[in-house]
Formats: C-alpha cells, structure tokens, sequence
C-alpha cells in the first residue's frame, strides 16, 4: 500500500498552481527519496490515478516517490487548457521537475514515467533542460504530435483521433474537480475556455503555424530514455524516429502491441514496470543492474513469434530486396511491357486493419478484394522484413484530392491473410505537409511518389506469398476524400511500380527470453478499466459498414467517490458516397452519489462539412450546457 499526499501545490513561473497527487512508500520513514513525475490531462483523482494504482504502488514499493500531476486547465490544477499539446506544456513540465526536487520527501532527484500523453510529456521533460531529471521512460508517446497522433501522413486521423479520444477529453476536462484550489469562478473561466480539441485541428489540416512549436527536437534529449512501443501502434514510426535521433544513453522495446500498457496485451504481454525500476535504479540510484547488460533494442519478429535482440535496429545492416509490380503480380524481374492498372475508390477499404488503440488487424480478405493486388509466389524459403519498406508509384490522376493507401500483407498456404505494415499518402499534402507542396509532376496529370510504409520485424515463413495491395481509402483510420477518386497505376516505366523490401538474414535460433513477463499481482482492486470490443457491422451487399466502440471504467477516485466513464463511438461509411461517412460519440461521466453527483456529457457528430459538439456540466451548483458548431476541412 502508499501513502498519498493530495492536493500538493505546484507553482508555475506565472503563478498557476498546479495540484499534485504524491504516493509515498508506507512506512513511516522520514528519508527523502528519488520522485517519478507522471504529468498528464487524464485527471489523477478520477481517471489516471485510480486505474494506474498498481503501477504507482510497485514504484513505492522499489523505493521511489511517485508525483501525478495534471496539466493546467485539467482536474485540480488552476488555470484553462483549450488546445493540446500547447507550448506552455514545455514550460510546465520543467517547473515541475524542478519544485518536486525541492521538495523535502524528495533527495533532488527525479524521473518522468507516462504513457500515450504521458509518454509525450515525459520525452517532452527530457528536452526541457531541467537540471533535476535524472532519466525517463515514455510508453506510446512522440515528439511531433502532428505527424505521430493527429495528422499521421498529413491526414488528420478520424477512429482513434476524433472518434476514440477528444471527445472523452471534452468529458474529462470540463468534469467539476475536487480542488481547494479553484473557486467557482475560476471553475467557471475553465467552462468557458473548454472546446473541442479537433476543432483546432479541422481549421490547420496543415502543418502551418498553429503546430510550430507543439512539437519538441528528440535530438536535444540529454537524459537516458527508454521508449516502449509496439509495431501495431498508430505512432511506432515516431518512437523509431525518435528512438535513433536520442544522443543520450537509450534503450527501444517494441513488442507487436496496440496502444497501451504492455501489461495488458493479448499477445506477448512484458512487465513494463519491472523494466521502468530497472532503467531508474541504473540511471538515478547509479545501481548497477546484476547479469549481462540489456540489449538497446528488444523487438518481437512477427510471423516467428519471437523476440529479437541486438543493439541496433536492424540487428544487422539490411539488404534492399526489391519486387516488381506487373499485372497483378510481384515479380524478382522487371518487364519491358508497359501498362495500366486501375484503383477504384472503395470508402469501406481499412476496416481489417484494426484501429490503432481499440483492434488488433484480422483476416485481411475483405480488403484485399476490394483493392488492387499484386502477389508473389510462394517463398521458397523465409524472409525476413526489417525496417520501414516502401513503394515507388507512378500515378494517372486528373486531381490531387486522393488518397494513395498501401497494405504489405503475408498469405499463408491456408488462405489466411495476415498484415504486415501499411502505408498512406494523401495526395494534396505530401510531406512536408505545409499543403504547398505537390507529387512530382511527370506530363499530363501524371505524378510520381514514393510511399514508405511502418516499419515492421516481420517473418514471411516458406511457403507463404507476399501480397501487396493498393487503394484508395484507408477506413476508419481517415477521412475518405470527399471527391470519392481513385487513380491508376503505371507499369513498366522507369524507377516505377517497384517494392523496396530491407530484408535481413533468418536466424532461427531464440535468444533467452530477456523480458519480465507480465503477470497479474497487483490485481486493480479500485478501477476496472476496459476497452468494449470493436465490432464492425456490414450490409449483406457489402456497400455499407459501422464500426462501433468505446470504453468504460467504473470503480472509485482517489478520493474514494464512487465513479464510472462511459465512451462510446460509431463511425460508418458508405463505399461509394463518402459525403455519407458519420461519426457519431458519446461521453459520460459520473462521480460521487445521488444529491452530490458531479457529471459531465460530451457528444460529437461529425459529418463531411462539420461537426455539432456538445457539453453538459452538471455539480457544486453549475449546470451548464454549449454547442460548438465546426466548418470541416476534412
């Protein structure tokens, strides 16, 4: 068990205090210890703190002090948030660090640990120059939020963006807290700054002045960091990215992972905290870890089901194998015959290739026969993928509003059809997504690109073929382009129509299992958090489908209030008519009992030329409500 200290103020450089809740080993001792600060907008008393308590009580336990601190504008803090990822983060995350090391149960030393925003804060801690970080661990988070979350590939993203996250942020934002420190007013200022966080992002599709500034360099990172990601992850290119700029002492763990902890993973689940303590005693407490050192980089090979360890990634330097694309097929040649292929737009093209946070891939049939596919032939023997891939197109189109999308997949002998990595370009925003750059241009509506995939650790097993598949939709992960165009496919012209595949030699042989394996002490005894499952609704003459998901928590604050999240979301699409596609959410949040419940309602419908948000804000005498309406630029 800990001992919590709540509601410890934070001053910030502009007097806004920010509130702190800070777990203590229970045992009476008066010895001032290192602090991990875990710094996030998901509301430490009702959300964050009660369903991540098994965590910070194994912190506790190894002898750290553990502060949650939420964000300005959020919870108990002072102060307004109606963005995110706002550049005053940077600012507060270095007075932070640097108040908690003053403090008299911390020995001046400290650590930052998150996950998702938390993992953005915490690689954000560790550019900001605080003299008192010691070292950091990021789950799931990057430093460039509009290429890794928001707008991957210059496409502001619609399932896990809008659908699954800024509306419970609206919920969890505007719920009245239990702070000494905000007056009703003050509360009240709150409400009034408080607006859908996609709002902004409908008005700047664009990397334009409105990012600059949010994101933060990974090369000024001085601290050790260990970065723990996972290849079906909607942001492992980032922490890649990320992972190879660090000049400091770093470490890599990517698993074949959703979004989330890596404790609660269906498939090779490893126990992050156990290796988060590990990384902390090497690098606060100067504790020499007993053994062999850790590999820098642990990575699970996919379709070998098998870690991987070595110091780089890949293990050894790659080698460029590259397939031809020629009438539906992937060839070891080229051929001088020259010819077309057409991708028609299909909106309901992406719905097998999971969602990012909420659905692992499945069966990739569906979409494949409704794609373009070119298909090797059976291996011989197995290759082994490592790196990001990529694909050189030559492309007929009449306009630039069309999105190129690209799946790698492995077909096994069965029939079965696994995905390897994907890939997505929109055509009128191509990096370095300012919007004022273009495809090169060939002659007449020609256009070349070059579309990098993922990167993957993947084993494409003998016997098994690969399978590359071309669309021009990638559903529910974006948007579909609103003039419903698809494109065709040159072949046989130079430097086009070929698959770059950095490939690695197979080694069969399984190195010890280095990673701690998950296990379930420390069962949560005050949240139970899960995600509802992912289903996916679809006509019988296949024109129409309806995802639907969500997730629910119900348990008790830190506070010891009763309190239950409720998120629900639905997003369909219609294969032809893409000004038909909806998004459809719900939040509700209830905290404490009938005469003195606080509770919040979020919705948000989202069309192809707007969304209606609203909010209902019940508690401690308010009762409030407010419509945003929303010009789309989807």
């Amino acid at each position: 068990m800990s001992r919590i200290l709540r509601h410890v103020p934070l001053t910030m450089r502009d007097g806004v205090r920010l509130d702190a809740n800070v777990y203590l080993p229970d045992d009476n001792s008066p010895a001032s210890r290192p602090v991990i600060v875990a710094a996030n907008p998901y509301s430490k008393d009702v959300w964050f703190g009660p369903r991540t308590t098994p965590h910070l009580e194994r912190f506790n336990q190894a002898g750290y002090a553990v502060a949650v601190v939420d964000f300005r504008g959020t919870g108990a803090s002072e102060g307004v948030k109606s963005d995110a990822f706002e550049m005053s983060e940077q600012d507060d995350i270095y007075d932070v660090i640097e108040q908690l090391a003053a403090q008299q149960w911390c020995d001046g030393q400290v650590a930052a640990w998150g996950l998702s925003y938390g993992g953005i804060t915490a690689l954000r801690a560790a550019t900001s120059g605080a003299p008192s970080l010691r070292a950091v661990v990021a789950i799931e988070g990057s430093t460039d939020p509009y290429t890794d979350e928001v707008a991957r590939k210059g496409a502001i993203g619609l399932a896990m963006i809008i659908g699954e996250w800024s509306t419970m942020m609206l919920a969890l934002t505007a719920l009245p807290p239990e702070s000494p420190w905000l007056t009703p007013s003050a509360f009240s200022a709150r409400l009034q700054a408080t607006r859908p966080w996609h709002d902004a992002w409908a008005k700047h599709p664009h990397r334009d002045h409105y990012w600059q500034g949010r994101e933060v360099d990974p090369a000024t990172i001085v601290v050790p960091t260990l970065i723990f990601t996972g290849w079906r992850d909607t942001n492992v290119a980032g922490a890649w990215r990320d992972f190879t700029a660090i000049k400091a002492p770093r470490r890599i763990i990517c698993g074949p992972w959703l979004h989330g902890m890596p404790e609660g993973q269906e498939q090779a689940p490893v126990d992050s905290v156990a290796l988060a303590i590990g990384w902390f005693d090497e690098h606060v407490r100067k504790i020499q870890p007993d053994g062999a050192p850790a590999s820098t980089v642990s990575t699970y090979i996919m379709g070998a089901d098998q870690w991987e360890f070595a110091e780089h990634y890949p293990a050894v330097p790659p080698i460029d194998h590259t397939l031809h694309l020629a009438d539906g097929e992937l060839r070891a040649t080229s051929s001088a015959a020259q010819g077309r292929v057409s991708v028609t737009f299909d909106a309901t093209v992406g719905v097998a290739a999971g969602l990012g946070m909420s659905a692992a891939p499945g069966d990739q049939t569906r979409d494949a026969a409704r794609s373009t596919v070119f298909t090797s032939d059976a291996l011989d023997s197995s290759l082994d993928i490592a790196g990001a891939p990529r694909v050189s197109l030559s492309l007929l189109v009449s306009h630039l509003d069309v999105d190129v999308a690209a799946n790698l997949n492995d077909i096994a002998p069965d029939g079965h059809i696994t995905l390897i990595t994907r890939a997505f370009q929109r055509l009128s925003n191509p990096p370095p997504y300012t919007g004022t750059s273009q495809p090169r241009a060939v002659v007449n509506g020609d256009c070349q690109i070059e579309l990098g995939f993922d990167p993957t650790r993947y084993r494409l097993k003998a016997g098994h073929r690969l399978q590359l598949t071309l669309s021009a939709a990638s559903f529910p992960e974006y948007w579909p382009q609103l003039s419903g165009s698809g494109y065709e496919v040159l072949l046989g012209s130079p430097h086009s129509g070929m698959l770059h595949l950095p490939t690695v030699p197979t080694v069969h042989e399984t190195a010890l299992f280095e990673l701690p394996e998950a296990t379930h002490a420390g069962e949560n005894d005050r949240m139970l958090d899960r995600a509802m499952p992912v289903t996916v609704d679809e006509r019988s003459d296949g024109t129409e489908v309806i995802v639907r998901g969500g997730h629910q928590a119900t348990g008790r604050t830190v506070g010891d209030e009763p309190v239950q999240l409720v998120h629900a979301y639905e997003i369909s699409a219609h294969a032809h008519h893409p000004s038909a596609t909806r998004l459809r959410t719900q939040t509700d949040i209830n905290v404490g009992m009938t005469g003195e419940l606080r509770s919040v309602r979020a919705t948000c419908v989202l069309g192809p030329y707007g969304s209606t948000s609203t909010l209902r804000v019940i508690g401690d005498g308010i009762d409030k409500y407010h419509t945003w309406n929303t010009p789309s630029q989807a």
